[in-house]
């Protein structure tokens, strides 16, 4: 198939495609959905070929656009007139056509090159010239008139926004919805950690601001963990795509996009992001609050009860024996959970905002 040796740029060459992007062509949708479907390898350049669309059709200037594509079109057009003369040459000695066909696809080669060239240039100039182009992150101040959501320690929410979206809200989290939001955007600020299945409106993305990391979405659905007393923040993709970056100055930078499975771990060190791929069925467990221990020891209990309850855990001091923990817990509390663990295991425990400290028997 000849998709398979097309690189980025050439796929924007293909009217089909440009459809594809736009989304008015349902024919066209399917072909390429089909085209991805069979081709797996394709998907990744397909998505970076439809990022790159999107980018020439918001962020560049219309004017300075037209300005280059006037040029894209002197130079197809010198191609089309020195492409003449070459086929009338030819047809004087019939046992030529061969050469004919592969001069002329050699010419189409040419001015799709240039085509493709000029698209990129295009793009380029946007990326070098972002000033007025580029997403701008507004900034969250306490006396927004956003709506503010707040959950108590152990406790969860799941609310329905205005655009048809679902949020779960871990305990101990704040979602701040922008003024506007579904109106001129859909934008989230969040402390804290919760699960997103967005609604599709490829007009309006859903975008997730936590701390200085972004989250987009047009309709997918994923979680984040962004508790601020942390030093890093997770985004895990359940279905769909999102893409994540960094916020400097208010600009989106660093992006990746994820793909279902996987997952980006954002810190403050020198690799701000680090995408890693992950087991599904964690999410289904947080979302459901299903605990499952096999044999585990005191740190794999402390790190999968953070996970579910977005709670930090102590030990003062510690056990006589190694824990080697085993048992199930379906949609439970965190002081049943606490309470049997430590019964079988002789710890006593306090909780103290959003800690757990934790007194094994001397």
């Amino acid at each position: 198939m000849k998709y398979t040796a097309y690189a980025v740029e050439d796929f924007l060459t293909e009217d089909s495609f440009l459809n594809y992007c736009l989304e008015n062509d349902q024919e066209a949708v399917l072909f390429w959905e089909n085209i991805k479907n069979t081709h797996p390898e394709l998907e990744e350049r397909i998505l970076k070929a439809r990022t790159l669309f999107y980018l020439l059709a918001v962020k560049v200037d219309p004017l300075e656009k037209e300005q280059e594509l006037d040029r894209l079109k002197m130079a197809i057009d010198q191609l089309e007139e020195s492409s003449v003369v070459i086929p009338s040459r030819i047809q004087e000695t019939p046992t030529y056509n061969a050469p004919t066909r592969k001069l002329w696809f050699n010419t189409r080669r040419s001015w799709i090159s240039i085509a493709a060239t000029f698209l990129v240039t295009i793009g380029i100039y946007a990326i070098l010239n972002k000033k007025d182009y580029e997403t701008t992150i507004p900034t969250a101040i306490e006396t927004s008139n956003g709506i503010l959501i707040k959950t108590a320690y152990n406790e969860r929410k799941t609310i329905t926004l205005s655009d048809g979206s679902k949020v779960t809200i871990n305990g101990l989290t704040e979602l701040k919805l922008d003024p506007n939001f579904n109106g001129k955007n859909r934008m989230i600020w969040l402390n804290g950690e919760a699960y997103f299945d967005v609604a599709k409106n490829k007009e309006k993305p859903f975008i997730v601001i936590t701390g200085k990391t972004t989250t987009t979405a047009l309709g997918t659905s994923f979680k984040i963990n962004n508790y601020s007393r942390r030093k890093e923040t997770s985004v895990m993709l359940n279905t769909g795509k999102v893409s994540v970056g960094t916020i400097v100055n208010n600009h989106v930078k660093e992006e990746l996009v994820l793909s279902p499975g996987e997952q980006v771990d954002i810190s403050s060190g020198p690799d701000k992001l680090v995408k890693t791929m992950f087991n599904r069925q964690k999410i289904a467990d947080w979302y459901n609050r299903n605990l499952v221990f096999s044999k585990a020891s005191l740190q794999e209990i402390k790190s999968l009860l953070k996970e579910t309850y977005g709670i930090e855990i102590i030990a003062k001091n510690a056990p006589k024996n190694p824990i080697a923990f085993t048992g199930k817990f379906y949609d439970k509390g965190l002081t049943e959970v606490l309470s049997a663990i430590g019964f079988s295991n002789h710890f006593t425990y306090v909780i103290i905002g959003d800690r757990v400290e934790l007194s094994f028997q001397e």
